[in-house]
């Protein structure tokens, strides 16, 4: 039985990671949704995450070699439930409502896709993309490969991103 197809897997926070999933409000009034960048972590206390996937942090920059994804927002496996907010299991996040994830929260993170993230510099289309701070991303070179911008973007804005499985 497989597990995981390597695109959408799970993770544990070894650390706080706020905001992992963030959703703001655009100059058009709608929200929109961006998810933070993911870095293997060590485990807080030397044990297995137990849950088929890696210990996570933020993703911070220079850290491309142990870049996992980012955090994101599927049903299922329902790791991205908060159970104690919703009972309807409906996806974890409520219209305009960001998600912090506490040591021990397991997440969903995804790759190899066109994914929202969040600009960490100013980002133009078509550049390639490297690790910033605070599970953000800013212009790389084609050597750092986690991916490149699809469209362009200021440094704190949401952007979608091709996000490359490692």
């Amino acid at each position: 039985m497989i597990h995981s197809s390597g695109q959408i897997f799970t993770g544990k926070a070894a650390t706080m990671i706020e905001n992992g999933i963030e959703t703001t409000k655009d100059t058009d009034g709608y929200y929109r949704t961006a998810y933070k960048a993911l870095c293997i972590a060590e485990s807080p206390d030397g044990s297995d995450s137990g849950v088929y996937g890696p210990w996570v942090e933020l993703a911070a920059a220079g850290n491309e070699d142990t870049f996992v994804g980012v955090i994101g927002d599927d049903t299922a496996p329902y790791a991205n439930m908060d159970v104690e907010v919703l009972t309807d299991r409906q996806p974890v996040l409520g219209y305009g409502k960001s998600r912090s994830f506490a040591p021990g929260d397991v997440m969903t993170i995804e790759r190899n896709g066109i994914l929202s993230v969040i600009a960490g510099a100013n980002i133009t289309q078509g550049q390639y993309l490297k690790l910033a701070n605070n599970g953000a991303f800013q212009p790389g070179e084609k050597s750092d490969g986690i991916g490149f911008a699809m469209e362009s973007a200021k440094a704190g804005e949401r952007f979608r991103a091709t996000i490359y499985a490692l």
